[in-house]
C-alpha cells in the first residue's frame, strides 16, 4: 500500500488568513487553497510504500537544525511563462531554509526515495488556476500584490504530511512532527 507524502513547514494561522484574503473574491477558474491547508513545502515525495514510511520517519528524526525566521515577499505564478496553473506567495532568500531543505533531502534520499531535481523555489501555493482564468486578472493581481511583505515568521518545526482526495478536494494531515533546536544565546 502507498501513501502520498510531502514534508512542509506550517505557517501561523494569522499568516494563513492574510494570504487567503488575497484571493477572497476570485474570478471563475481561480481555486483558492483553504487557509487550513496553506504550508511551505520542503519536499514533495509523491506515493511512498508503507514499508518505506517507518525508515523515512526515522531518517527525518535524525535531521538536526536550529529554529529560524523567514519572510514572505511578493507573489508569482507557475509556470512563469505561458498559461499559469499555480498562484503563489514567495519566500525571501534564507540560508537557514536552504540548509533545512538540503538536510531533509539527504534524509529522504537515504531511504531510497527520489528527490526533486529542479532548483528549490520556496513558495506558498495560495490558489490553483484552470485555463479559464483571465490573463488580465492575473496581471492585475500580481501587480497589486508585488509589495506583499510578511516578516519574522518563526520556524520551529517541520512535518511529514499525508494527503488524500476527499469530496473533490485535497486534504492534508500531519503524520509526524520534528522539532528544531532552540538557538543557543
Amino acid at each position: 500500500m502507498t501513501r502520498r507524502l510531502f514534508i512542509a513547514i506550517d505557517l501561523p494561522k494569522s499568516v494563513c488568513w492574510r494570504l487567503s484574503q488575497l484571493v477572497a473574491d476570485p474570478p471563475a477558474g481561480v481555486r483558492p487553497v483553504r487557509p487550513t491547508q496553506l504550508h511551505l513545502t520542503l519536499h514533495f515525495l509523491g506515493d511512498v510504500e508503507d514499508d518505506v514510511c517507518a525508515a523515512l520517519r526515522d531518517a527525518l528524526a535524525g535531521v538536526h537544525g536550529e529554529r529560524f525566521r523567514l519572510s514572505i515577499r511578493g507573489t508569482g505564478v507557475f509556470p512563469p511563462r505561458g498559461r499559469p496553473s499555480v498562484l503563489w506567495a514567495g519566500v525571501d532568500d534564507s540560508h537557514d531554509l536552504i540548509r533545512l531543505h538540503t538536510a531533509i533531502g539527504e534524509a529522504v534520499a537515504s531511504c531510497g526515495l527520489e528527490i526533486e531535481r529542479r532548483p528549490y523555489v520556496p513558495h506558498v501555493t495560495i490558489a490553483r488556476f484552470t485555463p479559464a482564468v483571465p490573463r488580465a486578472w492575473t496581471t492585475r493581481f500580481l501587480s497589486e500584490t508585488s509589495g506583499l511583505a510578511i516578516d519574522d515568521l518563526p520556524v520551529e518545526r517541520f512535518h511529514l504530511y499525508g494527503s488524500r482526495r476527499l469530496d473533490g478536494a485535497t486534504e492534508h494531515a500531519i503524520e509526524a512532527t520534528y522539532a528544531l533546536q532552540a538557538t543557543e544565546a
